[in-house]
């Protein structure tokens, strides 16, 4: 992959296939769904590590990855047809990729090869499938029958994935699919982390509105109205109760206890929180110039939850599927040869399809594929990770808030179908600057 960051294992769309396909009601051909385009990148031989992969999976990847961009092409990050799908003939204007075909093989290619790796990985170290995921698997495979008494399983699949396709041969890609999915999850359990990373500082805090780009007269203003509530606290408890207020009156933007793990937050806010010789009950004021000044209070150490945890042990394996990836530690390949999209016939054209065509780069859409730690994902749209947060998109709505006097709170937007949980969804991120994150991806990618 040219750019991939610490790509995982794509999320299926299995789910939303199996469960009654409501995304595309009453389709009866492959090519109602998925337009002339794809054909082109279907029923090509790979092979792992000696292995052939059928035909009939290699498509379940190809097809997946379709649908995946297709739903990104739909909220405009990527050029569409008329019938409103990934344009595969379009040019990719992002890195590195001539069209937007080049890109999806890499994509759906990429996807493959992970889930091959975590399969064998779990082969080798004996992990095998629980009786509830087999029985899972057969409760899909029957909600398909019960679900559509006119058709036959096999013909249901074959609209969605493709000829060839059978209920045997999509058990089979189901049960490796999960293989890699339980070996995550073990992987998460067994992982051993030491002190620095499970215990972090915890911190109480009140922000007052006055970034970089404020006046002076503005950031005098936030920075006296922070000193009063300084003063005004002779404790942590006097902090809490005077912050909620002050939220309430519009004065504090957001007001929070939050975990600090390194690498999350303003570089300000995190310095405060790992200054030596922290003593719990300090309290004290800084200036964060992403977001103005902030009443910080120091609550002492405290252990990650373990969705944070396990979002670190999946953050390391991902790193080390990536890196193999990148090393060609493995033989996949394939020696067919695609046919361009721009061979395939033009779709013909649904009035009221979207057209339309945005810029998201590369890795905004590989960090989407996340394994959950509840069963395998099905993400379909733009799933951020966390908590609510403090980030350069709801900097305007705080001060929107604040304007009219009530207090700032708003969240990271999951325009996905899949669920992110939230293990205390009062709790805010102060993070990074989104131009902050984006300069540090762009320089791993670099590396």
């Amino acid at each position: 992959m040219k750019k991939a960051g610490a790509l995982i294992l794509s999320a299926a769309l299995v789910a939303s296939v199996i469960a009654g396909c409501s995304f595309y009601p009453n389709k009866k051909e492959f090519e109602d769904i998925y337009g002339p385009q794809l054909y082109g990148y279907l029923n090509h031989k790979y092979y792992f590590d000696g292995q052939e992969i059928p035909t009939t999976e290699s498509n379940f990847y190809f097809i997946n990855g379709f649908l995946d961009l297709s739903v990104y092409a739909g909220y405009g990050y990527f050029p569409a047809t008329t019938m409103g799908n990934f344009d595969l003939a379009a040019e990719f204007t992002i890195e590195d990729y001539t069209t937007c075909g080049e890109y999806f093989i890499d994509y759906s290619e990429y996807t493959m090869e992970s889930t091959f790796i975590l399969a064998s990985r779990a082969q080798q170290e004996g992990v095998t499938l629980p009786a509830e995921t087999n029985a899972s698997i057969d409760e899909m495979i029957e909600n398909i029958k019960k679900d559509n008494p006119d058709t036959t399983v096999d013909k249901y699949l074959q609209i969605y994935y493709g000829p060839g396709m059978d209920e045997a041969t999509f058990r089979k890609i189901l049960e490796r699919y999960y293989l890699a999915d339980v070996y995550s999850k073990q992987y998460c359990d067994k992982y051993e982390f030491d002190d620095e990373t499970k215990y972090v500082p915890y911190l109480r805090y009140a922000l007052f509105m006055a970034d970089e780009q404020a006046d002076q007269t503005e950031k005098y203003k936030a920075l006296e109205a922070a000193t009063t509530l300084k003063n005004g606290c002779k404790n942590l408890d006097d902090f809490k109760a005077l912050a909620e207020a002050a939220a309430q009156a519009g004065t504090v933007a957001e007001t929070n206890d939050i975990l600090v793990p390194k690498g999350k937050m303003v570089p300000k806010f995190e310095e405060w929180a790992y200054g030596e010789n922290r003593k719990e009950g300090e309290i004290d004021i800084i200036y964060a110039p992403e977001y103005g000044y902030f009443v910080v209070g120091y609550l002492g150490l405290q252990e990650q939850d373990k969705e944070s945890l396990d979002k670190i042990a999946l953050d390391e394996l991902s790193l080390s599927v990536y890196n193999e990836i990148e090393a060609k530690t493995h033989d996949f390949h394939t020696d067919d040869e695609y046919k361009p999209a721009h061979e395939a016939p033009t779709p013909t054209p649904i009035p009221g399809a979207p057209v339309s065509a945005g810029s998201m780069s590369t890795t905004d859409v590989l960090i989407v594929v996340l394994i959950t730690l509840v069963a395998v994902a099905v993400l379909v749209g733009l799933v951020f990770l966390g908590m609510y947060s403090i980030n350069k998109n709801n900097k305007d709505k705080i001060k929107g808030k604040n304007s009219s006097g009530k207090s700032g709170s708003s969240s990271k937007k999951n325009a996905s179908s899949s669920k992110t949980t939230q293990s205390k969804p009062a709790k805010k991120k102060v993070e990074k600057k989104e131009k902050d994150e984006d300069k540090e991806e762009s320089d791993e990618d670099d590396e």
